[in-house]
């Protein structure tokens, strides 16, 4: 299991896993998914916490960063307007109030007062209207900025001095869940947030004080994080390594206090060594077919590879048991409207059989490092039933999100890519809409675009179920 990865596209999947973020860590360790020495006392109150971590790719920046490990180097040094829990619910940060007109047009969201940068300032309405005005510019690069096209027209300060108003191109009623989303951090006005990493002001619960190249990032608590009282630790450093087993080998040393709960991790530990701690579902994987490319325009040949995968041996060894199937529906576990009525799908090779008879199909499924394992064990599972013959192209990040008209991750015949945690709605206006620049799939259909924006706009929990269970029969 991985934090998310690069521009964070989607995906219609025949075999996909909500990924929860689990880590093993120190038995005494707070919230989080993770594993650390039984015996380590370094996240104690008032001690330092020592994360491992892989080096990050291209800049890190909190407004255009979107590379799994970069993100947490810069969530730890920034806060949003909110937050989601584990449970789905949404919790103050930054902003304290939002509420929306009668007519679901406007949203008003009242900043904390007294609230600080870790330089002193105070955070001002300034800051988040021209955070969000440069994270919704025609040439933004963030990431971000595909969450709320089509949704917010508008972004100005409010009456007094502590709200923001969003005006809406449409009534959108889980707009509240789109700020608290990657890259929506309320920078200081007039930051250049492409040298973030050199002069990293932020109002998060720690203040980055070193970035080493190779080695590691260093933070201290952030004294002037609106709610410092509650921040146990000293500090946090975050250590880099080469490749997966290094870090393993750090943590049962003692050297890091917490790892990703993945399947290499838990094989090579005794329980009785370490703590799994969950922190909610951070990644959405899935398996891309390209309805224009054959063989894949056929649809019995899609639904065969949906037959013939075992998607439980998929949650058991790719994610260590971390992770949910999602039933070819992007929606997280932890989002509070669940899809009802479906049932999941499960290897049947005789449903294979049935669709494709004796068929040989041969291809290739291209993706890149961070899901190499999920590739593999798929591949493994499709080639044993005797009517596959998988290949596997795996790339370097930049390779397979390579700019251009032919980028592999939007144009190959079959992919295997990562989405952050968002919306349903989102998913499918970025997965099944034909005008989409992310749809990978290459199809689209103009009923699930119409149900979509009926669920975005009722606030009625009893339509908004009957809403999300038609949804969930089209995907």
């Amino acid at each position: 299991m991985s934090a998310p990865r690069l521009p964070l596209p989607g995906r219609i999947a025949a075999a996909s896993a909500a990924v929860l973020l689990a880590a093993v860590t120190l038995s005494s360790c707070a919230d989080g998914t993770t594993a650390a020495p039984a015996s380590s006392s370094s996240a104690a109150a008032g001690g330092r916490y020592v994360i491992g971590s892989t080096e990050p790719d291209g800049n890190i920046s909190p407004v255009t960063t979107a590379d799994g490990n970069s993100m947490t180097i810069v969530s730890l040094a920034n806060s949003s307007l909110v937050e989601v829990d584990t449970a789905g619910k949404l919790v103050p940060q930054l902003a304290t109030k939002w509420s929306a007109s009668g007519d679901g047009l406007t949203w008003t969201i009242t900043l904390r007062k007294g609230a600080k940068f870790s330089d002193g300032s105070p955070v001002t309405v300034k800051d988040a209207v021209d955070s969000f005005t440069s994270l919704l510019a025609p040439n933004s690069q963030s990431p971000a900025k595909s969450s709320f096209t089509g949704i917010v027209k508008s972004v100005a300060a409010g009456s007094g001095d502590s709200t923001v108003v969003f005006r809406l191109e449409r009534p959108y009623s889980d707009f509240p869940y789109l700020l608290a989303g990657a890259n929506t951090y309320i920078l200081p006005s007039g930051v250049n947030d492409a040298d973030w990493i050199h002069h990293p002001v932020g109002a998060g619960q720690f203040v980055l004080e070193s970035y080493t190249p190779g080695q590691g990032v260093v933070y201290k608590k952030n004294p002037n994080y609106w709610d410092a009282a509650n921040v146990k630790l000293d500090g946090v450093d975050i250590k880099f390594y080469a490749d997966q087993q290094s870090e393993l080998l750090a943590f049962q040393s003692g050297e890091i206090d917490s790892i990703e709960a993945g399947s290499q991790a838990t094989a090579s530990l005794k329980s009785a060594d370490y703590r799994e701690v969950k922190s909610g579902y951070v990644k959405f994987d899935g398996i891309v077919f390209n309805v224009t490319k054959a063989p894949f325009d056929d649809v019995k040949v899609r639904q065969a590879v949906a037959w013939a995968l075992d998607r439980k041996a998929i949650v058991d060894t790719v994610y260590g048991g971390a992770a949910k199937v999602a039933n070819d529906v992007p929606t997280f576990p932890d989002y509070l409207i669940q899809p009802t009525g479906l049932t999941t799908r499960e290897k049947d090779l005789a449903k294979v059989k049935s669709l494709i008879g004796d068929r040989k199909i041969a291809f290739t499924i291209t993706t890149y490092q961070g899901e190499q394992t999920l590739a593999e064990l798929v591949q493994q599972q499709l080639n044993a039933t005797g009517n596959f013959t998988v290949k596997l192209d795996i790339k370097t990040p930049a390779a397979y999100y390579a700019d251009g008209a032919s980028t592999p991750w939007l144009n190959a015949p079959v992919t295997i890519t990562d989405w952050a945690e968002r919306l349903p709605s989102q998913y499918i206006g970025l997965l099944y809409a034909k005008s989409s620049s992310w749809n990978a799939s290459h199809y689209s259909n103009p009923a699930l675009e119409k149900l979509a924006a009926k669920f975005d706009a009722t606030t009625d929990p009893t339509e908004q179920q009957s809403l999300a269970n038609q949804i969930a029969a089209i995907e």
